[in-house]
């Protein structure tokens, strides 16, 4: 007979097949050849079906000479096959000569690995007629036979019962290799299902496509009926179906299903695996029929979960009664979790480029709120101007304005809308709207300020107002009529002394019927006129401290024979140097007015 080359007599699926696919044949035949070497005996390991996997490990010279004979290899062969038929494990088959050749299984989870072969004889030389036979039958020189049994030991050999003990040792080191590699590989091929479904992941930023790959995935790779992932919905608490593989529209519309009324995904949402051996029966189900209906058995629930974060469940179907492993389990939550990541990055983008879409609005709008801002100080006779604008954010609420008025006068105005940002900005172009819409048909600060005040208690909800400042210059710049609508008193400084410029009435925007009144100011040469946004007296440090007014009268003062332009930026600079690295917390706006 010509034996198969050792190791490759296995095809398709068998376990022996996988037996050498999960354990080297280098590791089973050097475990092989110790153990026989220990029992002095021979062993051999077989597939199922009788064929060598390993090379045999003879007992003695004697055995080997008889054994690698042509002859001899096909009787070992047909001893394994006969001794696996057999329906008594223990029962021995003779061959090789008076070998005893024990054939048992080596088992693992119900299911035969291989057979090990052991074998053993009396360690008796037979009679020299005998030996001359038997080198005839095998093809063998007769003097290498009779010194080969002229080394036997008659202490050598073993019990039945000690030669099944060893057997079922070399047996269950065997298995227990295979298992372990078994487990070390669906760990592997776990991993890399994880690390697969993670490079397709991260290949997409589509939430949905996401979510579609996932539940697929899960599917072939679990070998399950179906899988569903729920996202949680935080403003309604219902866990919204988003991906599905292999479940029916009917099965999906059977009801809503809130997080704090369903016992199994409130445990997986608490971080734990919920396993449910019958859906139809469970207690927990919510919706029985629609289940037994759908061909659902067992399902698995895990969280959503990344960095402590859950988002959502997935759950696995089965159409029959299964029980998950623990390396199910894993590998489900490891997928949960790398989809978890893939749908939280997914939204982090979206919410970048949202970001990102209403950061250039912003940044338009900025440059629009610029562009409404005067591009210089006005000239006229008598007055020289300076002007400084600092918004917290890229808009602001904050505004000044000069409005060229009919017959030479020149109206000025700084005002302060409620709130930060868009909405304060989008206000204070309505408001700055107004006033140049008003302004120019009447040189009455009073009646301008109560046009706009009207304006803005239509257009505006209820709870927005702004604080303004409004005055006329007359041409030859000696008189200044001012109506102060709520806002921050301008200062007037004349000499050593100052001045709070009051007359006026509400802020605008609370009461559509506000009466206003307004005041005239006789203007003197070297007479100083500021007026601030409260963004400058309520800058605070870091000890909670405000720049307040007494520091802006002490700036003012301090500074007073500067230009104007010049003047404006050191009160700035004053409530910079005040604030340090404190957050700043509202707009700051300085108007100066110099008397010449």
């Amino acid at each position: 007979m010509t034996q198969k080359p050792f190791g490759a007599a296995m095809v398709g699926d068998s376990m022996d097949h996988r037996l050498i696919d999960l354990v080297s044949l280098e590791t089973l035949q050097n475990l092989q050849n110790r153990f026989a070497a220990l029992g002095r005996m021979t062993v051999c390991i077989a597939t199922t079906e009788g064929d060598l996997i390993t090379r045999p490990t003879w007992g003695s010279r004697y055995s080997e000479l008889i054994g690698v004979s042509p002859k001899g290899e096909e009787s070992l062969v047909e001893g394994i096959r006969s001794g696996a038929k057999s329906a008594d494990p223990s029962r021995a088959v003779t061959c090789h000569e008076g070998m005893q050749l024990y054939t048992s299984p080596i088992l693992h989870d119900g299911q035969t690995l291989a057979l090990l072969a052991v074998g053993t004889r009396k360690h008796a030389a037979p009679p020299e007629e005998q030996l001359l036979r038997i080198a005839g039958e095998y093809e063998l020189p007769p003097h290498e036979l009779q010194a080969a049994a002229a080394l036997f030991d008659p202490r050598r050999g073993g019990t039945r019962e000690a030669i099944h003990r060893f057997a079922d040792v070399l047996a269950h080191i065997i298995a227990t290799l295979y298992g372990q590699a078994e487990r070390i590989a669906r760990q592997l091929d776990d991993l890399r299902t994880v690390h697969e479904l993670a490079d397709l992941l991260s290949g997409t930023l589509d939430l949905q496509a996401i979510l579609n790959l996932t539940v697929r995935r899960v599917v072939e790779v679990m070998l399950v009926k179906a899988c569903a992932i729920r996202l949680l919905n935080p403003e309604t608490g219902e866990l919204v179906i988003k991906a599905v593989h292999n479940l029916s529209e009917e099965y999906l519309r059977k009801g809503p299903v809130l997080l704090a009324r369903s016992l199994i995904d409130g445990a997986a949402f608490a971080g734990q695996s919920v396993y449910i051996e019958d859906v139809p029966t469970d207690p927990r189900t919510r919706y029985p029929d629609n289940a037994r209906r759908e061909g659902i058995v067992s399902g698995l629930c895990v969280p959503l979960t990344y960095r402590g974060q859950t988002i959502g469940i997935i759950r696995v179907y089965t159409a029959k009664r299964h029980v998950f492993s623990e390396s199910e389990e894993s590998l489900l939550r490891s997928i949960g979790s790398q989809a978890a990541s893939a749908i939280i990055h997914s939204r982090l983008y979206a919410e970048q480029v949202e970001g990102e879409r209403v950061q250039r609005q912003v940044e338009a709008a900025a440059q629009i709120q610029r562009r409404m801002l005067p591009l210089r100080a006005p000239m006229m006779p008598g007055l020289t101007f300076g002007c400084v604008y600092d918004p917290t954010l890229q808009v602001g609420g904050d505004f000044y304005d000069f409005i060229e008025l009919p017959q030479g006068y020149l109206g000025v105005c700084i005002a302060d809308v409620v709130g930060k940002g868009m909405p304060a900005a989008l206000m204070m172009a309505s408001i700055r709207s107004a006033l140049r819409a008003y302004a120019p048909s009447s040189t009455s600060p009073a009646e301008t300020v109560a046009q706009a005040n009207r304006h803005m208690y239509h257009d505006t909800p209820v709870a927005d107002f702004a604080t303004l400042a409004y005055g006329v210059f007359s041409p030859d710049g000696r008189n200044f009529i001012y109506c102060n609508a709520g806002h921050l008193p301008p200062l007037l400084f004349r000499g050593e002394r100052f001045t709070e410029l009051t007359a006026g009435g509400l802020a605008i925007g609370i009461q559509p019927d506000e009466t206003f009144e307004q005041e005239t100011v006789a203007l003197r040469s070297g007479d100083l006129l500021v007026m601030v946004t409260d963004g400058v007296t309520e800058a605070m440090d870091f000890h909670d401290e405000k720049f307040g007014r007494q520091r802006l009268i002490s700036s003012i003062w301090r500074h007073r024979q500067l230009e104007a332009q010049q003047l404006a930026g050191q009160i700035l600079w004053d409530v910079r140097r005040f604030v340090g690295l404190a957050h700043q917390s509202d707009d700051i706006t300085v108007v100066v007015v110099k008397v010449i």
